[in-house]
């Protein structure tokens, strides 16, 4: 074993190495380096392994592979990079350890961020003004690019800094080292993407940044620290953002059912992070599950098809292997595909001249402050730049929580994050066996406008036992649509905006209901629509509320609704013909009603609405009488 794994080392031979959750073990895997252009193009095997449990392909998937979801991404060249393994076993840690030696790093020239942080600061205030403030989204992940250049490199000096991680971090969802023989990556990963085996499906999307940047004497002092940073509403709502859209991609995958657990805390060296596991089941084949999940809301931002354009609209560069993932495939001892699949990010990636870079966002919502977001980042990839220019300098510092393992007053403050949140999402759902009304199988399209909400919304109607239908705002055609219901959903931009092909086009869908009489449900930007139509003004919020939860008198009784809005309608002496819910300044328009449809300014899919799926029932019954 040891003379195997030193010929390894002293070759450029393709390997990967990884260490999952803290294991006592390394996973080591050698075999044939290939490249692709589509992830379907990664070779699969099938059958019942002799070996027991199999890992067949490791691949690194650029940021650019989302193109085949059919979002934008800037491409300079990057393939999928794609290791065929023909051999696999695991090594204790502690052997492994002693065979990778500790190597003296240097840099030729420091390292440099691509932009400083004056620079940084501007851009993201101008995202939070020009993009969130016009309704383009809720938030987004801009990163900055570190880079920099190692003296006299080596796979030594390579498998020195994995060895380095190895010792000093934790708490993380995989550290890697992956070799294809031109390149490396060696990351310390905290946030797994998606894990499949089983038909059992598991994301964690994590978001909020506690800084371990100060030395306490007293466990005292870091509950009281700790206590604020979980009481902050930007932390807050930030986590529950991205919950939102991975539950998108969940309701989209896992028809079956699922929920939600935590919140939790996950603690590193660097950093403790705030986050939530979403559990479901799925039938699906892995690489559809995979595709559908491209990519995570916690490194693109929400919702991912527009967050994709902002991206591409203003970063500098492309990505390259940031913010995508790393797809580990292989069978389980029955034969099943397994999926194992961390997100690529505090990721180094070098060529063999010591040549590297790391990029690094934090998650911009519309009250960040420009400065806090420019020192997570630099915390953010602290524990990477370690392994190259710390080696013995600061002491790693040691995990904090435990020491608050049993303390009441933490429990209780994650526990009641989940007070007023959705009833629905937080127990497993199954599709009902009797329905709700009484027509089982009712038909509702769900009018998509760029806003993956719009599955949320499916899962739900289909636990009502109704057949919902989702159809593309440029495709959907009155004369084709056979649902007793049609709903206009939410999505990204400004209602006003009369020249832009998807407001016009969505003007003209709502005017055809409205004549024809149908039953129909508006939801966020189709309730702007509806409004609109109507002749009501549509006027853009002082403050947007994105991702925020309020509490609203909804028809006459009170209820707490998630927002993600720019826009909205006001109130004029119009609304005497419906039946209205106003905000508390009595001039936004929450909700209106009348004979034959409803719009609602608020998401009652979203988990911020803790009542949804009770308002959505009795819209659909008000509907169908």
């Amino acid at each position: 074993m040891s003379q195997t794994l030193t010929t390894l080392f002293s070759t450029r031979k393709p390997f990967c190495m990884i260490q999952k959750q803290d294991s006592e073990d390394v996973l080591i895997l050698e075999g044939e380096a290939l490249q692709f252009d589509r992830i379907d193009d990664i070779p699969r095997k099938s059958g019942i392994p002799t070996t027991g449990k199999a890992f067949d392909t490791i691949s690194m998937i650029p940021f650019s592979q989302i193109r085949e979801k059919g979002y934008q991404a800037r491409n300079d060249g990057e393939t999928i990079l794609t290791l065929k393994i023909d051999r696999f076993r695991e090594l204790p840690l502690e052997d492994l350890l002693l065979q990778l030696h500790h190597c003296d790093i240097g840099l030729e020239n420091g390292f440099e961020y691509d932009m400083t942080a004056e620079a940084y600061e501007t851009l993201i205030q101008q995202i939070i003004e020009d993009e969130i403030g016009n309704g383009e989204g809720a938030n987004f992940v801009v990163p900055r690019t570190l880079s920099g250049r190692i003296t006299d490199f080596s796979t030594e000096k390579a498998l020195s800094i994995f060895r380095y991680l190895l010792e000093n971090d934790y708490g993380t969802y995989w550290k890697f080292i992956f070799f294809n023989g031109s390149h490396y990556f060696i990351g310390s990963t905290p946030e797994r993407h998606l894990f499949v085996e089983n038909r059992k499906v598991k994301m964690n999307p994590i978001s909020g940044t506690f800084r371990k940047d100060k030395s306490y004497r007293r466990r005292a002092e870091f509950k009281t620290d700790l206590l604020s940073f979980l009481d902050n509403p930007k932390e807050i709502n930030e986590l529950f953002m991205v919950v939102d859209e991975e539950l998108k991609m969940m309701s989209r995958m896992c028809e079956q059912g699922g929920a939600i657990i935590g919140p939790l805390l996950k603690e590193m060296s660097k950093l403790i992070h705030s986050e939530y596991l979403l559990s479901g089941e799925s039938d699906k084949d892995v690489i559809e599950l995979f595709k559908d999940s491209m990519y995570a809301a916690t490194v693109t931002g929400s919702p991912v098809e527009n967050a994709c354009n902002i991206i591409l609209k203003y970063g500098r560069h492309s990505r390259r292997y940031y913010g995508s993932a790393i797809l580990l495939l292989g069978r389980d001892e029955k034969g099943g595909d397994t999926l194992d699949s961390p997100i690529t990010i505090r990721t180094l990636e070098m060529d063999t001249t010591g040549r590297f870079q790391t990029a690094v966002g934090a998650t911009l919502v519309r009250d960040s402050i420009a400065s806090e977001e420019v020192l997570e980042t630099e915390a953010k990839s602290a524990a990477l730049l370690a392994s190259i220019v710390s080696r013995g300098g600061q002491p790693v510092i040691p995990p904090l929580l435990s020491g608050l393992a049993n303390d009441d007053e933490i429990v209780e403050t994650l526990q009641f994050r989940n007070q007023y949140l959705s009833n629905f999402w937080f127990f497993k759902q199954e599709t009902r066996l009797h329905s709700e009304f009484e027509n089982r199988h009712v038909k509702i399209t769900i009018i998509h406008n760029g806003d993956d909400f719009v599955y949320m919304l499916k899962h739900i109607f289909n636990s009502f036992g109704m057949k919902p239908t989702i159809v593309p705002y440029a495709d959907y055609d009155l004369k084709l649509d056979q649902g007793a219901i049609t709903l206009v959903g939410p999505g990204p931009g400004n209602p006003n905006q009369v020249e832009n092909a998807k407001m016009q086009k969505n003007h003209a869908i709502v005017d055809g209901l409205l004549k024809s009489r149908r039953p129909s449900l508006y939801i966020c930007l189709g309730h702007q629509f509806l409004c609109h139509r109507l002749g009501f003004t549509v006027a853009r919020k002082k403050v947007p509320l994105q991702g925020v939860q309020e509490k609203i008198r909804l028809f006459g009784r009170e209820e707490r609704v998630g927002f993600y809005n720019t826009f909205v309608p006001i109130n004029s002496e119009r609304s005497r013909d419906y039946d209205i819910s106003l905000a508390e300044d009595k001039q936004e328009m929450l909700a209106l009603r009348g004979d034959f449809f409803i719009g609602f300014q608020f998401h009652p899919e979203s988990i911020l609405t803790k009542n949804g799926d009770s308002i959505l029932k009795e819209s659909i019954a008000y509907l169908l009488r």
